[in-house]
């Protein structure tokens, strides 16, 4: 997460602004390459859908999850459906874009777990006053009730199971009434998802703002209501790999209490801004020696399972530090 304090404007995140990566992908040059062995193999990889890929072919299709099946996933998360309240209008992957996707899937052997459409009004509920922060919980509930009701994704071969697109973080949840109420809208949520086929997950990161909240408080809170599946970042992307330590105290927890979560390794590295104040992001590929350092960790983390964030654009796109990477990657 792209963190700035609460006088500033709240960045719409990480994730969301790595658009920008997208625009030069190689995805041709990685396809239907010899198989090899490779130095390191992951479980899973993200999909961020943009406008963009709503007019993907079913090649393009392809080409993503024949590469996904080389580096050895098993399994892809798509990220949102689409996007509500964007700066592009209100936009969804079609059903036959997802036709498309699953069979390529299920010809690479992978598993797809679908995020509902995200609601870009998510960062400023999150920062608002009480009024604002649970009308947004009630009308986006809504929402995904009626999007979960008319979606077929169900039926696909590959399909498995349901992401909840929003990031959870101590930062904004220190006060107990706001947590309180947040577990109760991801219970309605998942309940909602899990009627509708498959169980459910989320993903989480440490904020690095100050604040008297802690990830174990919040995860506590929502446990208790939910069987949310916990997919931890190891956040290395932007703070560095100090953040594997802030981990620890929510990675103890969760063995304790036996509760099964998958790790997530970021192949990007955060460059300066001018600004610097977060609201902007500008990134490259990471080095091949950090990444290999970061699924060590996973590994060594308790996690399920290791996913990457994320193949596409990292490994994808025409730059000399990605193209390093694929290289040192044997791709």
């Amino acid at each position: 997460m792209i963190e700035t304090p609460l006088s500033k404007p709240t960045s719409p995140g990480r994730r969301r602004l790595l658009q920008a990566a997208l625009l030069a992908p190689t995805m041709a040059a990685l396809a239907g390459l010899p198989g090899c062995s490779l130095p390191e193999q992951v479980d899973g990889t993200f999909l961020q859908p943009w406008l963009d890929h709503t007019n993907w072919t079913a090649a393009d299709w392809q080409r993503s999850m024949n590469l996904a099946r080389r580096v050895g996933c098993r399994q892809l998360v798509v990220q949102w459906s689409g996007i509500l309240g964007g700066t592009e209008g209100d936009w969804q992957l079609s059903d036959f874009s997802f036709r498309m996707l699953f069979n390529a899937a299920d010809q690479a052997g992978i598993n797809i777990r679908v995020g509902l459409p995200f609601e870009q009004r998510w960062w400023q509920a999150i920062s608002a006053d009480e009024t604002a922060l649970r009308a947004f919980f009630e009308e986006s509930l809504q929402r995904a009730h009626e999007w979960l009701q008319q979606s077929t994704l169900p039926r696909q071969r590959r399909f498995a199971g349901w992401y909840v697109p929003y990031e959870l973080e101590q930062y904004h949840w220190a006060d107990a009434q706001r947590c309180q109420w947040l577990a109760e809208w991801l219970q309605a949520l998942q309940r909602a998802a899990v009627a509708r086929g498959g169980d459910c997950a989320i993903s989480t990161y440490y904020s690095r703002l100050a604040t008297d909240g802690s990830l174990v408080s919040l995860w506590e809170s929502v446990l208790a209501t939910t069987t949310l599946r916990p997919m931890i970042q190891d956040g290395v992307g932007v703070p560095g790999e100090d953040d594997h330590l802030a981990l620890a105290p929510l990675l103890a927890f969760f063995k304790e209490r036996g509760v099964a979560f998958d790790a997530i390794v970021e192949l990007f590295h955060e460059l300066p801004t001018a600004g610097g104040d977060g609201t902007q992001f500008r990134g490259e590929s990471a080095d091949f020696a950090r990444v290999q350092q970061q699924l060590q960790w996973a590994r060594n983390s308790g996690a399920g399972n290791v996913l990457v964030y994320a193949l596409e654009p990292w490994l994808t796109q025409d730059t000399p530090q990605a193209e390093a990477l694929r290289r040192a990657w044997r791709l």
